[in-house]
């Protein structure tokens, strides 16, 4: 089967958006199809995870960064000629590509919003996505054969949005290899690990707010916040600190690779404070290393309970520290049984075998239908 992927951005700092694109890609190639993936590379950045191959084509974003147009890109779908067409993401030239190669081919595509159509997205932009949508968006959804919901939380805001066409798969993550955790130099302390973008989605500030309540108490923790640095939040961050005269507390610039594998083998807790998430790739990368997670219920993660792996509350700062205090008093042993739980669901459910199967079944279903 000749599949097609298309992405708005491949770059590192895209987090779960690259990712998840360049794993799909992996996962189906070996399932024995031809697989082409093609996007755009909006950072100024270059460090890819994965091997670069003639079936990969990254594009520059041309004279407008934010929306990136290339008349290559647009070319290359017709001389790939797929079968079927998957897209990464919406609001951008992407869709339009798309749309107007459907116009031409009928080719059946499949379109995962990756959390654009969230409450709390659409009001980012608003008069420049709702002009979009009446003149693009509106009609590249609409000729969609499915929406992709990464979470049922995802899927009942398209229900919400009176969308039918709706399938539920989450994204799939590498499991990692099990190795021992790295001791950090002071044997003695613990840390908390919040990685993800550096964006007041990911309530970065309410984290920052909960340390200030606690890191009197548990002098032996400390919070490590590491990301990439988006439209200058760093330097809000670092004011934050300052002012609440927060103690040790590190910022470390985003990490790939083993650079990363290394930072979550050096964590005893995981905390994302979202706002906002369709999927939160992040959160299950910390369970795969077997990390216990605090997250908020504006997240997809609720089975978290369920599961008996980490704790997923209420975006509310008393609950939060409660929350926080609770998972920090655990015993080491507790904790560590709670990540082998989480560990073990992640390999269940997310594994990229697992999710790359149930794509291409989908893939097929399409097909036979068509």
């Amino acid at each position: 089967m000749k599949i097609l992927i298309l992405s708005s951005n491949l770059s590192n700092d895209a987090g779960g958006y690259s990712e998840s694109s360049f794993l799909l890609r992996e996962k189906l190639e070996l399932i024995n199809n031809e697989v082409h993936l093609l996007g755009f590379w909006k950072s100024k950045y270059y460090n890819l995870n994965y091997k670069l191959t003639d079936k990969i084509n990254i594009f520059l974003p041309g004279i407008i960064n934010k929306f990136p147009f290339s008349y290559k890109y647009f070319k290359k779908i017709f001389l790939v000629k797929p079968e079927i067409i998957d897209i990464q993401g919406i609001w951008s030239s992407t869709s339009i590509f798309s749309l107007i190669y459907y116009f031409f081919s009928k080719t059946p595509y499949i379109v995962t919003p990756r959390g654009m159509l969230e409450k709390w997205a659409l009001k980012q932009s608003y008069f420049k996505k709702r002009l979009f949508y009446f003149f693009v968006e509106r009609f590249h959804l609409k000729f969609a054969t499915y929406l992709r919901a990464t979470s049922e939380l995802e899927a009942e805001t398209f229900k919400n949005l009176g969308f039918k066409n709706i399938i539920t798969i989450p994204n799939s993550i590498k499991i990692p290899k099990k190795k021992s955790k790295i001791k950090l130099n002071n044997k003695k302390r613990k840390r908390l690990l919040f990685l993800s973008r550096l964006h007041p989605k990911k309530g970065v500030m309410e984290l920052l707010d909960c340390w200030r309540h606690v890191q009197d108490q548990y002098k032996d923790w400390e919070l490590l916040i590491c990301g990439f640095d988006e439209n200058n939040y760093k330097e809000e961050i670092l004011k934050s600190i300052k002012k609440l005269e927060l103690k040790r507390v590190i910022v470390k610039d985003f990490v790939t690779g083993k650079e990363k594998d290394n930072l979550y083998r050096t964590a005893d807790l995981f905390i994302l404070l979202s706002h906002s998430e369709n999927f939160g790739l992040a959160i299950a990368e910390a369970l795969s290393f077997e990390i216990p997670v605090i997250t908020t219920d504006k997240t997809p993660w609720k089975k978290l309970k369920k599961y008996n792996c980490g704790w997923c509350v209420e975006l509310n700062l008393k609950k939060i520290i409660n929350t926080l205090k609770l998972a920090i008093e655990l015993n080491p042993r507790e904790r560590k049984i709670m990540g082998v739980r989480g560990r073990k669901w992640m390999i269940k459910d997310f594994s990229d075998q697992s999710i790359g199967n149930k794509m291409l079944s989908i893939y097929k279903q399409i097909l036979k239908k068509n």
